[in-house]
């Protein structure tokens, strides 16, 4: 019988049909220990596995290449970035993920972490929570020229977002591979910096895109400005942005993700660091979405019918698992 192991925490918990449809096809073996996969576990339960669903825990090559079975990843969430993708290719496996499901709940997300970093939201809880009566000028949004570093699905639904709200409001963008979208400006990544008051981050992490965010991009920044980051961790330096910070050299900044996950860097130190735990897709509503649209893609591999979400350039079709 196929075997399908979940590495994903919590996966059925949002779709319970989910996996009873797994269930139906597949000898399915849960993560219920609540606790993220390393290399060592893996290694112990890779083997025999035909189809591997997973979150962001880390499959390296080693991983891989003990995967004598393995010939699905079905990824639940948009990055591949911890996937070891020339070990993948290499022993040719398919590849699935949930590009789309996110394209509303970051975007609002990080609306969220805009309007709270404007306001001093999170600088009056916690002087409140210290017995402080703060009260500190905040701006308004239509104010703000808007800086957008990445205008695929989720980036995009952020401008769209940010024009129905504020009507008027200046935002340009930067991305390599988006050349055109009405009413916005295009500028490249230095004009960005130097212009824009807030920045958001919507790149997907790769070679061109890790540390991108370095001291030196940092420092271009206007010191009145704000740095949001719900994409990957990988392109910031943390260690940089905790100086620029620490030196008053931007105003704040609002981090959702980061390059080691759970975070306990010094970032934590600052008053004017939001911080928040990877949770910007963290919706019910998308959870579901995603943990259905996994399973439906396992489902057609199965059968020998083509992925509804491949990643591209990782469609083999060597063999049906079934």
């Amino acid at each position: 019988m196929l075997n399908i192991l979940i590495s994903n925490v919590g996966f059925g918990n949002a779709s319970p049909n989910a996996l009873v449809t797994l269930n139906k096809i597949a000898h399915v073996k849960l993560n219920d220990s609540g606790i993220r996969f390393d290399e060592i576990r893996f290694l112990n339960e890779i083997n025999d596995v035909d189809v591997l669903i997973a979150g962001t825990e880390r499959i390296s090559e080693n991983v891989i290449a003990h995967a004598n079975k393995l010939k699905l990843i079905a990824r639940v969430g948009v990055g591949v970035d911890n996937l070891d993708l020339k070990a993948v290719a290499q022993h040719k496996i398919n590849v699935c993920y949930t590009p789309t499901a996110p394209g509303q709940a970051i975007p609002e997300f990080t609306l969220g972490l805009m309007l709270n970093l404007i306001k001093n939201q999170h600088i009056v809880d916690r002087a409140m929570r210290q017995g402080k009566w703060l009260k500190p000028m905040g701006s308004m949004l239509s104010n703000h020229h808007v800086g957008i570093v990445g205008a695929g699905t989720i980036g995009g639904s952020l401008i769209k977002l940010l024009r129905q709200i504020a009507p008027g409001i200046k935002i340009s963008f930067y991305d390599p591979n988006v050349e055109y979208i009405e009413g916005i400006e295009r500028l490249d990544l230095t004009e960005l910096v130097r212009e824009c008051s807030i920045i958001s981050l919507h790149l997907p992490l790769n070679e061109s895109t890790h540390g991108l965010f370095n001291r030196g991009l940092l420092n271009m920044m206007r010191p009145d400005s704000y740095l949001i980051n719900t994409s990957r961790g990988g392109i910031v330096d943390e260690n940089a942005l905790f100086h620029v910070l620490k030196e008053n050299k931007i105003a704040a900044a609002a981090i959702d993700v980061y390059e080691q996950e759970p975070y306990t860097g010094n970032l934590i130190t600052l008053e004017n660091c939001l911080l928040s735990s990877h949770i910007g897709s963290l919706t019910h509503e998308v959870r579901q979405l995603m943990e259905d649209q996994v399973a439906d893609d396992v489902i057609n591999f199965c059968e020998g019918k083509p992925l509804v979400r491949p990643l591209s350039g990782f469609e083999f079709y060597l063999e049906k698992c079934l």
